[in-house]
């Protein structure tokens, strides 16, 4: 019983320990295989015809990425294993869905105009009728039953010629009518045009009669205010009497709302000293804040635990950046712009990154002309190693872990 227990307990143990190993595989894997990239462009003249394709692979190119920058257009391919994603498939798919429910909609068309009853043509469309007939055979191959034409001879035409030469017949009666109705609506427009003559005539004689009236009525008019004249001379000189008062009343709120704009104003110059030296306070106050800040910010920064923790901080990032530079780097371009000033601080910038990056590299400015020609190789590889070693050291320094706290706790 005992080796059976021992036996069980060694399964379960080797059953683990593979467990653990395929773990620690894992993690090896993820940590040490590299991330390789390559990268190639050149250019032909312009940035328009700049062509560009980079490759990112890892895991023996278990995982796979392409890009690539062609005539304005950019594509992008995703292998992982077995499985491939790029660009443009979600459109051929919606494509491919569109064709399929288009196909299906005109089937259903036809299907419907199949079932539906047979549409008589005239006369004058019986050969589209059939045309149309014959196109429905080949589309669906069913036989499509052709409408009864109406004959010469049969029932329902003969009923239609009855009523188009009974409407004509009707005209023809009617046409007899029409010399007779003409006079009689001349006589009546004739009529209608005494009658109104006759109504101008009467108005008129109005008009005159109430001219009449209306001058006699201004002549009496005339007469009494000739008569009223001298009260009204008395009325007039007790108006001016009170336009005179009027006149002093306005001028008295005239100066009065002057008075009150000056003292506005004198008191609105009284008072500026005191705002200029509220300013000034509040500007005091401002720069002795900042400058106790700034006394902090360097009791900070001069204390030695925080400056031997930016130093490591310092080499390792350097470390890291050494790391990740490309392997290769190969690169002969001409380059200019139009405005000669922009080419030299582009080439400003460009000489600053001159001692990291190598022989290989070869750049000529063009100051006369707009112009981007040459090839740009750049090949190297990553590892996630490089990265856990950083924080690795970082977060096993007794400085550094000293200083994050001090930074969050730190306070102007």
């Amino acid at each position: 019983m005992l080796h059976i227990l021992l036996l069980i307990l060694k399964i379960i143990g080797i059953i683990i320990a593979v467990i653990l190993g395929i773990l620690v595989l894992l993690v090896c894997v993820v940590l040490f295989v590299p991330v390789r990239y390559d990268m190639e462009a050149v250019s032909k003249g312009t940035f328009a015809k700049t062509c560009m394709k980079a490759k990112v692979t890892w895991l023996l190119h278990l995982v796979r990425v392409n890009l690539c920058y062609e005539d304005k257009v950019f594509s992008w391919q995703v292998r992982v294993g077995w499985k491939k994603i790029q660009s443009g498939q979600e459109e051929k798919k919606t494509i491919e869905a569109e064709v399929k429910t288009y196909d299906e909609e005109v089937d259903e068309d036809w299907e419907e105009e199949l079932q539906q009853e047979p549409v008589s043509f005239g006369s004058g469309s019986e050969e589209a009728g059939k045309r149309h007939r014959e196109v429905l055979e080949e589309e669906k191959g069913k036989p499509v039953k052709e409408p009864e034409e109406k004959r010469e001879g049969s029932v329902e035409g003969l009923e239609e010629k009855q009523k188009v030469w009974g409407a004509s017949g009707r005209d023809v009666r009617n046409s007899s009518k029409e010399p007779e109705r003409l006079v009689d609506e001349l006589e009546r427009e004739m009529e209608r045009v005494l009658e109104a003559e006759k109504d101008m005539e009467e108005e008129e004689s109005a008009d005159c009669k109430e001219r009449q009236e209306d001058w006699e009525a201004d002549q009496q008019e005339w007469k009494i205010v000739s008569e009223d004249s001298g009260e009204e001379r008395e009325t007039d000189y007790e108006g001016t009497e009170e336009e005179g008062t009027g006149i002093w009343q306005k001028a008295a709120g005239i100066c009065q709302s002057i008075y009150q704009k000056i003292a506005n104003l004198y008191r609105k110059i009284a008072g500026i000293p005191e705002k200029i030296g509220s300013t000034v306070e509040g500007l005091i106050q401002k720069v002795q804040g900042l400058l106790e800040k700034k006394d902090k910010i360097i009791e900070f920064l001069s204390d030695e635990i925080h400056q031997t923790a930016f130093m490591k901080s310092r080499d390792e990032v350097l470390f890291l950046l050494r790391r990740l530079k490309p392997g290769t780097i190969q690169a002969d371009i001409r380059y200019g712009f139009d405005d000669p000033s922009l080419t030299g601080k582009v080439l400003a910038g460009l000489s600053m990154c001159y001692p990291f990056l190598g022989d290989d590299v070869d750049i000529h400015p063009d100051f006369e002309k707009r112009v981007f020609d040459g090839q740009l190789k750049i090949a190297g590889r990553l590892r996630a190693s490089y990265f856990l070693k950083l924080l690795w050291k970082l977060v096993w320094s007794k400085e550094v872990r000293m200083t994050y706290r001090h930074v969050r706790n730190f306070e102007l």
